[in-house]
């Protein structure tokens, strides 16, 4: 069985083959690829330098190049991607970037979509279940209320994101309004009998709590 150690020299000579057969040429793309070679080259010297170094001491974790060259789920695509020229390692490695960016770009382009407030507001509002959108509309609201129980789930969230916000609310439509509100802000809600009352417990699934902006009460101010 070939040791780590052997494979990592076999894949580093043939990367230095490789450099050899090309021609000195003055481009870029030739001169970047005697760089890598060179710097493969040394990166080997330097861990045979820590291993002769750490002899006595506890043996480090292998390096991303040692698990590149020792690991089988890599080796393939290693030896892959060193057997390219040149030319093609710089075209593979530019298809990459270019993916990271457009990834990052659609990232980007998503986040400032959610934290536009007319897009957010409109979408949390379509969370709200339809019967609930269609009494927030053609009813008038009672502000104060709404704006009371908004103010109780913010400054909850905000200081205990992953704890069980509970309530017991007499009205039943001071119930509806507070169900409203947790689904506008993406919070799970759920009434039940306790001791004769109608207990409200409300709970924050997501790993942080960010409340979208603006809130319904001023949300459903600007609709009228």
């Amino acid at each position: 069985r070939v040791s780590p150690a052997k494979k990592k020299q076999f894949f580093i000579n043939q990367a230095i083959r490789n450099s050899d057969l090309t021609p000195r040429a003055k481009g870029k793309k030739s001169l970047r690829r005697q760089e890598n070679t060179r710097f493969l080259d040394n990166l080997l010297e330097r861990d045979e330098c820590s291993k002769e170094d750490g002899e006595g001491h506890e043996t480090a974790l292998p390096t991303i190049f040692t698990e590149a060259c020792t690991n089988g789920n890599y080796v393939e695509y290693w030896s892959d991607f060193m057997n390219r020229s040149g030319e093609e390692q710089e075209r593979l490695l530019a298809l990459l970037e270019e993916e990271a960016q457009r990834t990052h770009s659609e990232k980007s382009h998503k986040d400032q979509r959610e934290v536009n407030p007319a897009f957010s507001a409109q979408e949390c509002f379509q969370r709200i279940d339809r019967r609930l959108r269609v009494t927030l509309r053609r009813r008038q609201i009672p502000m104060g209320v709404l704006e009371g129980l908004e103010s109780g789930l913010l400054g909850f969230f905000k200081a205990h994101p992953q704890s069980v916000y509970t309530t017991k609310l007499s009205s039943s439509y001071e119930r509806l309004l507070l169900h409203a509100v947790c689904q506008y802000m993406a919070l799970t809600s759920a009434s039940s009998d306790c001791n004769g009352a109608r207990q409200t417990e409300v709970v924050n699934k997501q790993e942080e709590f960010l409340p979208p902006q603006p809130l319904l009460s001023v949300y459903l101010e600007q609709l009228s």
